[in-house]
């Protein structure tokens, strides 16, 4: 299945690992690209030294081309940095200022490589396509993590129509019908989050993945709580606490910075910094700045998700997670997913080609 997309990355089929802080390991990047698709490594999750040796980690684990994902302003400069001198093929941001995206967009041209938008708003794509993004992901309401207002029937087209570049459709992809929708819709591709991290090759504890087989549609809820931009998570007994919990958590922000902190391995300088320059992004109602309450409940967010991602605990953890859990069943490898997914979308669209014949 060729699309503007396979032929951009240089990969076999058009589906693409999300990046997600926790679940997407060296080894499942690697399993998704050497199946034909691209994978993606979260690198907010490392500090620079154990970002580069995780990068060089997939190098030995595949040749295939690969990306990495950086949440802008939440400690990437430093990250940045590691991505371009080890040239990694793809490099794709979410968040970001034009000041700070399009001197890393240039960087990863000149060395060759190729550079993916994450955005949930047309504006958004717009403005990436005008930095020099050579594709975007569309992430719909549907999607796991963070997203806008509005789902993939409407966004997807509405973005596909305002850009030249390729895009990708990212949330509620779990199988070839959400493929072949996603390329009827206008999309080269698609982005797949929970259901690639629902496989045999993903190092998550057996916890996480029973949750994602007995979810269905429903299992999610989305909101600002969590950690300060609209979010989608699991429904569970401390989402719902975080939900309905009154007043701005200070005691427990000033906890989880300390954390970040050790975690990032950044100087109280460097942390200040790096709250300021999240004040200055978008991502608040409407798409206007993010609040201090709103970087307050990021913290917090940010310990509570490694709490449920990285340990288990199903208790008081807190889990990303899409709607497409209601489309997930079993736990095969990687290439099973996506090379299912692709024959599945080829019998769909030879089929409605048929009809369309009749």
């Amino acid at each position: 299945m060729k699309t503007r997309m396979t032929e951009l990355f240089g990969i076999k089929h058009p589906i693409m690992l999300a990046g997600m802080n926790w679940l997407t390991t060296p080894k499942l990047v690697a399993a998704v690209s050497n199946a034909g698709g691209l994978g993606v490594l979260a690198g907010v999750q490392y500090d620079p030294e154990r970002l580069r040796k995780a990068i060089q980690e997939i190098r030995a684990l595949t040749s295939k081309p690969f990306g990495v994902n950086l949440t802008l302003g939440v400690g990437s400069a430093e990250l940045a940095k590691v991505i371009i001198a080890e040239k990694v093929p793809v490099f794709n941001y979410s968040l970001g200022r034009p000041p700070e995206i399009q001197p890393l967009i240039q960087a990863v041209h000149a060395y060759g490589g190729k550079v993916i938008g994450t955005i949930a708003m047309v504006k958004h794509a717009q403005r990436s396509e005008q930095l020099g993004a050579d594709a975007i992901v569309i992430t719909g309401y549907e999607a796991a993590s963070h997203s806008g207002n509005v789902g993939a029937l409407v966004l997807v087209p509405q973005v596909s129509e305002a850009v030249k570049v390729p895009t990708i459709g990212a949330g509620g992809y779990a199988d070839g019908r959400g493929l072949a929708a996603a390329l009827a819709l206008g999309a080269e591709g698609i982005s797949m989050g929970t259901r690639l991290a629902a496989t045999k090759e993903a190092e998550v504890k057996d916890s996480i993945k029973e949750v994602w087989v007995k979810a269905n549609e429903e299992d999610t809820i989305i909101d600002p709580a969590f950690d300060g931009i609209n979010c989608r998570v699991w429904k569970n007994p401390a989402a719902e606490e975080l939900l309905h919990k009154k007043g701005l958590p200070v005691f427990d922000a000033m906890s989880a910075a300390m954390t970040m902190k050790k975690a990032l391995n950044l100087s109280y300088g460097e942390l200040v910094s790096t709250t300021m320059k999240m004040r200055g992004q978008e991502g608040g109602v409407g798409g206007g700045k993010r609040s201090l309450a709103s970087i307050m409940r990021f913290a917090v967010g940010s310990q509570r998700f490694r709490l449920a991602t990285v340990e288990g605990d199903m208790k008081t953890g807190i889990l990303m997670m899409g709607q497409a859990a209601g489309r997930i069943h079993d736990i095969p490898t990687v290439a099973e997913v996506i090379e299912r997914t692709v024959t599945q979308a080829q019998q769909i669209i030879q089929k409605m080609n048929n009809q369309a014949v009749a």
